[in-house]
């Protein structure tokens, strides 16, 4: 039902050679010089220079090509309502959200199952503080790795490939997020329509851990969520649990 255009950036590896022509004497030289691609384009919207950097890390990284990954386009997403597809998964979360609220009397799970588009996975991007966080780091440690300006492409390329922030941000980078495909959901815990153990880093010991929701919820997936599979550990997201259909195109 979706095919989404070919990348022509690649990205698999190193092998396949670099994706600039410039050596990485400065930022600018790196973004300007790669090939024309969605994920090209998704870079020039990020504006902050290590937001940037951590981003292309992830897209160079990526060990398959990105378009068995990449997020779907308005166009897919528009084609998603209403399909068998979206029909499967509901069913499925439906079932899930009844199990938690049986076995949790005055309790509910809220999640959204709407796909995250691109433009918003890089809005968020744009604004989130555990990315700032890394991003920060990144470039910082590029600027005293490259100051001199003497490194090659290909070394530049390793480097940002071994790159391992002291701390992951919360959010895959722009394109690469399994919301942008139906293929992830973020459940939340409601009490008198009020949200209790969201999606914040916050909530993750103060309310997830002490009050044993994560246990909770995943009891209940366990219980009537066939598909799911999780929750995510890296990072550590006990709301996020990855859906995986039998039947996957």
């Amino acid at each position: 039902m979706r095919k989404a255009g070919v990348l022509l950036i690649a990205l698999a590896g190193l092998a396949a050679g670099p994706l600039w022509a410039a050596e990485p004497k400065s930022l600018e030289a790196i973004f300007e010089n790669l090939a024309e691609s969605p994920a090209k384009d998704a870079l020039s919207q990020i504006p902050d220079p290590g937001r940037r950097l951590l981003a292309l890390r992830s897209y160079a990284r990526f060990r398959a090509p990105l378009v068995t990954r990449w997020s779907w386009t308005a166009e897919e997403i528009k084609a998603y309502q209403g399909s068998a597809e979206q029909t499967a998964l509901l069913k499925e979360v439906g079932e899930i959200s009844a199990h938690f609220a049986e076995a949790n009397p005055g309790y509910e799970l809220y999640m959204n199952t709407k796909v995250r588009s691109l433009d918003e996975q890089i809005r968020k991007w744009n604004k989130n503080k555990s990315v700032g966080v890394a991003a920060e780091e990144i470039l910082k440690t590029w600027m005293e790795e490259f100051s001199a300006g003497d490194r090659t492409s290909k070394q530049f390329w390793a480097w940002l490939r071994r790159f391992k922030p002291t701390k992951r941000p919360f959010l895959a980078a722009p394109g690469l997020s399994r919301h942008g495909r139906a293929r992830a959901i973020d459940f939340q815990i409601k009490k008198d329509g009020k949200i209790i153990a969201g999606t914040s880093a916050g909530d993750i010991e103060a309310s997830w851990r002490a009050d044993g929701w994560d246990e909770k919820l995943k009891a209940s997936i366990a219980a009537a969520g066939p598909s799911f599979r999780g929750p995510l550990t890296s990072p550590d997201e006990p709301w996020h649990y990855d859906y995986e259909p039998k039947a996957e195109e």
